[in-house]
């Protein structure tokens, strides 16, 4: 079930980026008014784990 509202608040942030402050206004009780910058960086990080099953023995 958490896969469709990531899905869903990914969709918002790369197409509807002009919704993103008003969003944050809502959810956290903000007053931005949307002159702010933002910067998107990534926020998924993956793990090398090639050799993990040899270091398990």
């Amino acid at each position: 079930m958490a896969n469709i509202y990531d899905g869903a608040f990914r969709t918002i942030l790369n197409d509807c980026r002009k919704l993103i402050i008003p969003i944050i206004n809502e959810i956290f009780l903000e007053t931005y008014t949307g002159k702010e910058e933002i910067r998107f960086l990534p926020n998924e990080h993956f793990l090398d784990q090639q050799d993990e099953a040899e270091r398990c023995r």
